[in-house]
């Protein structure tokens, strides 16, 4: 008798280790917590929900401050130099855009945040349609809205998108979202 219930103790206390080190695993490497200090507070300052930019980041950089995309869109969030300007003009920024500002974690955070902002804004508080805008761009994105291939009251990701990167990207960046909220309950 006594040697199953030392069976079952450790069966469970192999389970629960297993679970443990399961999130770790996940927090530490498939759905990390860095620059959280700048990305909490440049969410905050744009009215932006945190985990929703933690999502962009970890779909578009995997958190890497120097990663550079095939279309020279730079640094955590992904941004082209072209669109740092464009949203400076509008926030009426003096940040100089260049290629080491534009890599530097403030300033990417910073005019990601606010452009993520400014596409749930002008998509009227749809994520979705803000993340598919974030990844094809503003010019395809209302075409899309125009032709019916989405409705302005997108709110799932079972969807297929002219691009295809853009559908995969849709599902990466929710199911992102809903991971951050689960294991970081609290930022």
């Amino acid at each position: 008798m006594k040697k199953k219930s030392l069976f079952k103790s450790l069966i469970l206390m192999s389970i629960i280790g297993i679970i443990i080190i399961g999130i770790l695993v996940l927090r530490t490497f498939v759905y990390p917590l860095k620059y959280k200090e700048q990305i909490v507070a440049h969410s905050i300052s744009n009215n932006l929900d945190p985990y929703l930019a933690l999502a962009v980041i970890n779909a578009e950089s995997g958190f890497d401050k120097y990663a550079t995309s095939n279309k020279e869109a730079k640094g955590l969030m992904q941004i082209t130099e072209a669109t740092a300007k464009e949203i400076n003009e509008a926030t009426k920024s003096t940040e100089e855009i260049n290629d080491t500002t534009i890599y530097d974690i403030d300033v990417n955070v910073e005019i990601g945040c606010n452009y993520l902002a400014s596409l749930i804004s002008r998509y009227n508080g749809n994520y979705y349609i803000a993340i598919c805008a974030y990844n094809a761009g503003i010019g395809n994105v209302n075409k899309w809205l125009e032709t019916g291939i989405i409705s302005s009251t997108l709110d799932t990701t079972d969807i297929s998108l002219p691009f295809a990167e853009t559908t995969n990207y849709l599902k990466k960046v929710i199911s992102n979202y809903e991971i951050y909220k689960k294991i970081y309950p609290s930022l």
